[in-house]
């Protein structure tokens, strides 16, 4: 049997977090499966924020995640290590605001 790589999509708000990017923080990301998912979200979100008086929207990027193949190692690799330990490559596609 073949193990699988997965391909997903998440949003950041552009220049937040200058250390490790999967590091845990307590605020959990929201993954797509689509680019184009992410997109509509954070345009919906932004949309949402310039409607509101007290709230400046920010500059958001699209970030492509793919996983390591999926193995019982590489789950335990996500279980004990966290997200950072299951990523194989990690790119920004789109700056959005």
């Amino acid at each position: 049997m073949t193990e699988q790589s997965f391909v997903f999509y998440t949003s950041r708000l552009q220049g937040a977090m200058k250390e490790d990017r999967w590091a845990y923080t307590g605020i959990p990301d929201i993954f797509y499966h689509t680019h184009e998912e992410a997109r509509a979200d954070i345009i919906a979100m932004l949309t949402q924020v310039e409607d509101s008086p007290d709230e400046t929207p920010g500059v958001h990027q699209i970030e492509r995640i793919e996983t390591l193949p999926v193995s019982k190692d590489t789950l335990v690799a996500l279980l004990n290590e966290g997200m950072g330990a299951f990523i194989k490559s990690y790119e920004i596609v789109e700056i959005v605001g």
